[in-house]
């Protein structure tokens, strides 16, 4: 964990059992709250600090500005913090240390001490050993070019040594913007834990007003998740998996999802539209067709290396090949949805189709590329042949809703999978999630309830954009995800035999059975060889999905 150097400076304030302290961040400094020029009114229920001044550098240097920070202590001895902060949009100050500083606030740090952690809650749900020699930054949501760990949910919780209780640090806020959860020791050893929100790049300005953080003590981690579903239901109006609304009847009744392998990065087939066919036509044999949904990733070219063109590839058969696909799994009683990217773009279409302006972009106006790890060629370096994009840019955002029509239109299939939807970048001209966002609520509205939008990795404020995914829940509280989404396994999933991934990077894992008392939906990964050569294994995994048809009692 990287940290300052020095001793920072920063001014606590105690209140109900702890001590806080705040940090001011711009993209070109860090400031504290100048503590003799603040003022603090405080009773046992409540405290008020503000402030007009900061200071920076470990206070070698003063600037004007503006604090207010209000803590409320409730009756079950919660507390809630909100704050805000100004510079003065004429302030000008002589220290050419400052001499760039354009007093645009990028978010605000809240740094609460008075408690010994020895264990913190994961993304996945599980605890572990906190290092107070390393610390720890958990991120909300996944930033791409991060090296923190990702939350699916703005929640930090942590085990407090010697005692039999929770601390968590829940936000409130009704948007998606960048949280921050960290554990440090400071340099006279004390634990330090500390809570960040960073503002929409696309609003960042010489003011901040930071969504309200809950803070307080539980006996169960489940107990702040609660909170923050009942958040979601209320503020987002987010409904259960029963009662969503975007949720096609048939994809209620779906017990194996076939992840249908098309071409390579390399050009690699795995299988033409006409192998598919008959794939589907000995599943079919064994299960009824409207249990299954056929999942197509390479149906339209190199994986990867032709987002974001989706045409049928010639090689697998095209046009003609593509459609009798789709009509024979219809006329089979199943459902087809075709892989897209959301982020994704093979570097030479960016060019060819002048999509550069949609290349994502961070706060401070540099580029996120190269952005990925994955070695598509067995070179043993990473191949930065695709690039990111932003949905929020209009002219990407058409392309790809235009694309989806077209294969939509011209073919009947039933829905689209949006790969990487879960990318997030603070650009400051572009909003990724709202771009997202519009494009899911453009597809529904031309193709209706029975269309299904289908992602691959999901935080909670993508629930109520997407119902179903391919990575599967954490093990621990998993009724978090349940409750709303549900999951089959990913396109990585191993086919049966040598445990090929298919046009997936991974290459090969472990094939296993999958187990129908899981909370995800069975998952069959077909490549060249999956039915000729291990079909028996392919019998098992139908039989998965059967019982988990029975255990689930899909309709």
């Amino acid at each position: 964990m990287m940290d300052l150097s020095f001793d920072f400076g920063d001014k606590y304030h105690k209140f109900n059992g702890y001590l806080f302290a705040f940090r001011i961040f711009t993209l070109d400094n860090i400031y504290g709250v100048d503590f003799d020029k603040a003022e603090v009114a405080s009773d046992s229920s409540f405290l008020r600090l503000v402030a007009n001044r900061f200071f920076y550098a470990g206070g070698r240097g003063k600037v004007p500005g503006l604090f207010e920070a209000v803590l409320r202590r409730f009756p079950d001895d919660h507390v809630e913090i909100s704050c805000k902060a100004l510079f003065e949009s004429t302030l000008q100050v002589s220290d050419r240390d400052l001499k760039f500083e354009e007093w645009k606030i990028k978010g605000v740090g809240i740094l609460i001490k008075g408690l010994n952690v020895d264990r913190y809650m994961t993304g996945s749900f599980t605890f572990e050993n906190y290092n107070p020699e390393q610390g720890v930054i958990l991120n909300y949501p996944r930033i791409w070019t991060s090296y923190n760990r990702s939350l699916p949910t703005p929640l930090m919780v942590v085990h407090v040594r010697d005692a039999d209780k929770y601390f968590y640090s829940l936000s409130m806020d009704e948007e998606l913007r960048p949280k921050r959860f960290a554990i440090r020791s400071d340099f006279n050893g004390d634990t330090v834990i500390e809570l960040y929100h960073e503002e929409k790049a696309t609003m960042f300005s010489n003011s901040i007003n930071v969504p309200t953080f809950r803070v307080g003590f539980c006996k169960d981690p489940w107990e702040p998740l609660t909170v923050r579903m009942n958040f979601m239901e209320e503020k987002w109006g987010l409904k259960s998996w029963e009662d969503r609304d975007d949720v096609p009847y048939w994809m209620r009744r779906v017990s194996l999802v076939v992840n249908m392998h098309g071409k390579h990065w390399t050009g690699y087939i795995f299988n033409t539209f006409n192998d598919m066919i008959k794939v589907l036509e000995w599943i079919s044999k064994r299960i009824e067709g409207y249990r299954v949904l056929v999942f197509l990733p390479g149906f339209n070219g190199r994986y990867y290396y032709d987002y974001p063109i989706y045409d049928p590839d010639p090689d697998l058969g095209g046009v003609e090949g593509f459609r009798n696909l789709v009509n024979t799994a219809h006329e089979l009683g199943m459902h087809v949805v075709p892989m897209y990217g959301a982020v994704a773009a093979g570097f030479r279409w960016v060019r060819m189709l002048n999509l550069e302006d949609a290349i994502f972009r961070d706060k401070y106006d540099l580029s996120v590329v190269p952005p990925n790890w994955v070695d598509w060629d067995a070179d043993r370096e990473r191949d930065d042949i695709w690039i990111p994009l932003n949905l929020g840019n209009r002219k990407f955002l058409d392309h790809l809703y235009n694309s989806i029509c077209k294969i939509t239109d011209e073919f009947m299939v039933d829905g689209a999978f949006l790969d990487i939807p879960h990318l997030y970048v603070n650009d400051h001209r572009y909003d990724m999630y709202e771009g997202l966002r519009r494009l899911v609520i453009d597809l529904k509205r031309k193709y209706g309830r029975n269309f299904l939008i289908f992602g691959e990795a999901y935080y909670d404020a993508l629930f109520p954009l997407i119902p179903f995914y391919h990575v599967p829940f954490p093990k621990n509280y998993s009724e978090f995800f349940h409750k709303y989404i549900r999951t089959a396994y990913h396109l990585s999933h191993p086919a049966p035999g040598r445990g090929s991934t298919g046009v997936h990077e991974q290459g090969r894992q472990k094939f296993f059975i999958p187990n129908p008392e899981d909370k995800v939906v069975p998952t069959l990964c077909v490549v060249e060889d999956t039915i000729e050569k291990y079909g028996d294994d392919v019998e098992k995994v139908i039989e998965a999905a059967k019982i988990y048809a029975k255990i689930n009692n899909l309709p």
